[in-house]
């Protein structure tokens, strides 16, 4: 049989934190530069305009 014991409920509850916390920073550093894009689209809309003007 399986005996569940302190430490492995220790080594369980810690992985479980670190996993929150590394999913936190993962969703975080995702909807950073999703957030700039979206309070900037004026910079994105203006560099195809650029780009066609200097090859004219």
């Amino acid at each position: 049989m399986f005996a569940f014991d302190k430490s492995d409920l220790q080594r369980f509850a810690v992985s479980s934190v670190g996993a929150l916390i590394l999913s936190t920073a993962c969703i975080v550093g995702a909807v950073g530069p999703a957030r700039a894009a979206e309070l900037a689209p004026h910079a994105a809309a203006s560099a195809p305009a650029a780009s066609q003007a200097a090859i004219r």
